[in-house]
């Protein structure tokens, strides 16, 4: 954070601030009270668990600048501590966060789509800090409170901002990008997660297609070449230049030459032919896509084919997104895919599976997918289908739902013994010790609710 004092902060947010100190400059803002580090602006929420007002002491004593809070509690003295005192904590943390991306001079890209966000993200930021310093949000921040905590992390040293944004509901996108205001966006794919949420595939379109109408016309997106028709009754919203990407020339830019290992190797062509080749140090077809993406965005924010390359090229991952580890002292390598899951996801990470395994024994660990709405018994059963069709040596599910999988892959031929359907993540990690053999490679994958990681945790600490 930077530019905004406690008495400006105080006219944004329509507070009253108490205790002087107008004056003062916070560097950067906090919800948490066991992360907040010195300097940063405390916002108090109320949770249905916590109430940030019970922890003021406790960030006062770690050196926090100030605190936006509904009342001053009966038992906190705030004398040299400032409170800007609002009715809304958390519109307070929102408008603020609004305030500092208009004094943010750089430029604003945000990604969503219902797979690839994070990935996309990682790679564009990989490319645009091939110039200097780019803010991304970090983990789960992307809903109504991470992605203004992200912004409130700019720096005058930074040069752009990346953002990713989630989504349950219509509006979402909408009201996260007032507070973003974007000047570049990408939307990776519509599939079916949140189905459970907005009823049909076509809802979901609609709720991302909303980030088309906030890229201004000097801005610009990179878009799917496979959800043209999906999207098509929204991109009359289009006010800016829009490249599709995909795997055949109907787009802007396209993938061929394509070459799967450990790594993925594509090169990139345009209507002028080849642009350059990349070798991404992360394995998937399915990445591709997210590279091309990332790589068309770059193009429009004038990045040159020689910096696109080496940032894709050096791309760092996410955690817990296509890992591929070895257990120490063993030949079993883990594919650690379990930061979150949905059909689409899941019978990408089986491709990957059957890629990396080559010639090796293959076990996928799979669990429930949530948030599918009536999509959910027949998108576990085609993830059941394509663990058959990967040749997968064993098909171990954890969870009620994901007995869907085992039934899918039980109705197109693989063989019972090879199927194995667990309860909980304790359940199928005792059967993977029973059955692991050297040599073998394990896929992990379930939906963020799964906590799938725990298994992961219990292989490598045997």
């Amino acid at each position: 954070m930077f530019g905004l004092a406690l008495e400006k902060i105080s006219l944004i947010v329509q507070g009253e601030l108490t205790g002087g100190q107008e004056g003062r400059m916070p560097g950067g803002a906090a919800i948490d009270s066991r992360r907040v580090l010195p300097g940063e602006l405390f916002f108090a929420l109320k949770g249905e668990k916590t109430d940030g007002h019970n922890f003021l002491r406790q960030v006062r004593e770690k050196g926090a600048a100030a605190a936006v809070v509904n009342y001053c509690p009966s038992d906190f003295r705030p004398e040299n501590f400032p409170l800007i005192i609002v009715d809304d904590v958390t519109k307070a943390l929102q408008q603020t966060a609004s305030a500092m991306r208009r004094l943010f001079t750089g430029p604003a890209a945000v990604i969503t789509g219902s797979t690839g966000k994070t990935t996309t993200k990682d790679m564009l930021w990989s490319i645009l800090s091939i110039k200097g310093p780019v803010l991304r949000n970090s983990g789960n921040y992307n809903n109504e409170l991470g992605l203004p905590l992200t912004i409130l992390s700019l720096q005058e040293k930074h040069r752009a901002l990346v953002l990713e944004m989630g989504m349950r509901g219509l509006g979402e996108i909408d009201f996260l990008a007032r507070i973003s205001e974007p000047d570049y966006g990408i939307i990776t794919n519509i599939g079916h997660t949140h189905q459970e949420l907005l009823g049909s595939q076509e809802k979901i379109a609609q709720a991302k297609a909303e980030l088309i109408s906030h890229i201004p016309y000097y801005g610009g997106m990179a878009l799917n070449m496979n959800d043209k028709r999906i999207l098509k009754p929204w991109l009359s919203n289009l006010r800016c230049r829009a490249d599709w990407v995909g795997f055949d020339s109907t787009g802007q830019y396209w993938a061929g030459e394509i070459r799967e290992a450990a790594y993925v190797s594509f090169c990139i062509f345009s209507k002028k032919g080849k642009e350059c080749a990349i070798r991404l140090p992360v394995p998937g077809r399915h990445n591709v896509i997210n590279a091309l993406l990332a790589a068309a965005l770059a193009r429009q924010m004038d990045f040159t084919w020689e910096e696109i390359k080496e940032g894709l090229e050096k791309v760092e991952l996410s955690s817990m997104r296509l890992e591929v580890k070895q257990i120490p002292g063993t030949d079993i390598s883990i594919i650690n895919d379990a930061y979150n899951a949905n059909p689409d996801s899941m019978k990408a990470a089986l491709d990957v599976l059957r890629t990396l395994a080559r010639g090796r024994r293959s076990i996928a660990v799979l669990g429930n997918m949530y948030e599918l709405g009536d999509y959910e018994k027949e998108g576990h059963r085609q993830v059941g289908v394509k663990a058959k069709e990967v040749d997968a040596a064993y098909l171990i599910t954890v969870g009620q739902i994901a007995c869907q999988i085992a039934a899918g892959a039980s109705d197109s031929g693989m063989p019972p013994g090879k199927i194995r359907t667990c309860q909980d993540n304790q359940e199928a990690l005792s059967y993977l010790k029973e059955i692991l053999q050297p040599g073998d490679i394990v896929l992990i994958k379930g939906s963020r609710g799964m906590k799938m990681e725990e298994i992961v945790s219990g292989l490598f600490s045997c």
